[in-house]
């Protein structure tokens, strides 16, 4: 798709430009442009027009494209879904994942395309997908298993599909300003990884870890999760002076904003979500730390004795914010990963009064007074999925929809968010995401090293 036609109508002009300002200036410049879409009837500028939308750099103007798209020309909502399907942003990628699903036009124009970015996206075996397994822990990813499940039942696309999926792949700091205002410290000592042998298991539980224990280093922890408040400060000061604080391997043209900003329901105190672990890691070193890892952030939430839940070996509802708390149901009842599954495939998040709520929940504080460890937001770590090992990503050249699928861009997450059950919501609980992901359900906070305080 090209923008080449003379003539442009102004409402395309107008956003096309538009790259930052208020939503209200935002919004009413969708509005012009939705409006122009509408009354035109020439077949090739309506895909001019559209292009302009599904390539911007705003995720809400890139939905209400994808949406237009859908609406207005079905010859080219199969190509419009593929390219959403690709988006970092999980809230770009739901509404393609729920058209594709419902709209069988779609399914059938956009057949391979689509179930080749469906593999790609959620990065797991056809079996484990007709199973109904694996590591799945957003909405975005209960879509995708829907839609991917219905593909694979066509066996006939399936199969020329799957004979031709590809194998996958396999800054210095300015001067610091780290404080340890708001942070814990977490004292030297064992870590046993994963679960008792002798406790009670659940389908949230990790498999068994390569090695059952290890020695964590001394470091300190931020008390609560990094708030929307917090992050917009740092967001502002990149905008004021650049890309200072970045990894070096950050995708070109990044723009720090979180996906989540226009959101009302993200309140400045509630834990930030809406950005990848390159976002996490910049906003880290312009405070002078870094992302913990996966160990660091398990012995935190478990302490010395090791439990299962930050405040002990049951749990406890009132103590932290899950499906259950947005949905207003009885935690105690229980949903096996199929129910579950089922449950975040049949959510419309937009249609939600609330997802992520305050941090600084009472009574949910780990050993060493860590708080918010477990629910409102998955938390970004320093480590690798797969293998344990440290991410140290090498993908800059590459686009952020060729990550999926690519196991070595997958990162770990831990405690759980918002729309998990009790089975996630636990310190054990891991998952892994591509590390470009811009979700709603994923956050952070941030660590340091004893040996880096020490240094300073």
């Amino acid at each position: 798709m090209t923008t080449t036609t003379p003539d442009v109508p102004s409402a395309v002009l107008r956003i096309a430009a538009w790259a930052d300002g208020p939503a209200a200036e935002r919004d009413a410049l969708l509005d012009g442009y939705l409006n122009t879409l509408e009354q035109l009837t020439d077949p090739h500028l309506l895909e001019e027009y559209l292009a302009v939308g599904l390539l911007h750099d705003a995720p809400e103007i890139r939905r209400q494209a994808l949406a237009a798209a859908v609406r207005l020309a079905p010859e080219l909502a199969a190509e419009a879904v593929g390219w959403a399907l690709a988006d970092p942003d999980e809230t770009v990628r739901a509404p393609a994942l729920a058209s594709l699903a419902r709209t069988p036009a779609l399914r059938s124009a956009g057949g391979p395309s689509a179930l080749h970015a469906l593999l790609a996206v959620l990065g797991r075996s056809p079996d484990q997908i007709t199973a109904g397994v694996g590591n799945y822990v957003t909405v975005a990813d209960a879509h995708a298993l829907a839609s991917a499940q219905t593909l694979l039942a066509d066996t006939a696309l399936a199969g020329t599909v799957l004979e031709d999926l590809p194998v996958p792949l396999s800054a210095d700091r300015l001067p610091s300003r780290l404080s340890l205002e708001g942070m814990r410290h977490i004292p030297a000592g064992r870590l046993r990884r994963g679960t008792h042998p002798d406790g009670e298991h659940s389908f949230g539980d990790p498999g068994e870890p390569a090695v059952d224990e290890t020695t964590v280093e001394g470091f300190y922890l931020d008390t609560c999760p990094v708030t929307n408040d917090e992050y917009d400060a740092f967001a502002a000061d990149v905008a004021a002076q650049g890309h200072l604080w970045c990894h070096p391997d950050e995708p070109r043209n990044t723009d720090h904003t979180r996906s989540t900003a226009d959101d009302p329901r993200c309140a400045g105190d509630h834990p930030v979500t809406g950005v990848s672990w390159y976002d996490a890691v910049a906003y880290a070193a312009w405070c002078g730390k870094r992302l913990p890892t996966e160990d660091e952030w398990e012995r935190a939430a478990r302490g010395d004795d090791h439990r299962r839940h930050p405040w002990g070996e049951q749990f406890r509802p009132e103590r932290v914010r899950g499906l259950h708390t947005v949905l207003g149901e009885d935690a105690g009842s229980g949903l096996d990963r199929r129910a579950w599954l089922r449950r975040l495939a049949d959510l419309s998040v937009a249609e939600l009064p609330e997802l992520t709520g305050p941090v600084n929940l009472p009574g949910g504080e780990s050993p060493f007074g860590v708080r918010d460890l477990c629910g409102n937001a998955w938390e970004w770590t320093s480590t690798r999925f797969l293998d344990g090992l440290p991410l140290q990503p090498r993908f800059g050249t590459m686009d952020p929809g060729d990550l999926w699928g690519e196991w070595s861009a997958e990162v770990s997450v831990r405690g759980g968010a918002w729309s998990s059950p009790p089975a996630l919501l636990t310190a054990v609980s891991r998952a892994g995401k591509t590390l470009v992901t811009r979700s709603p359900e994923i956050g952070f906070r941030c660590a340091v090293s004893e040996s880096e305080v020490s240094l300073r």
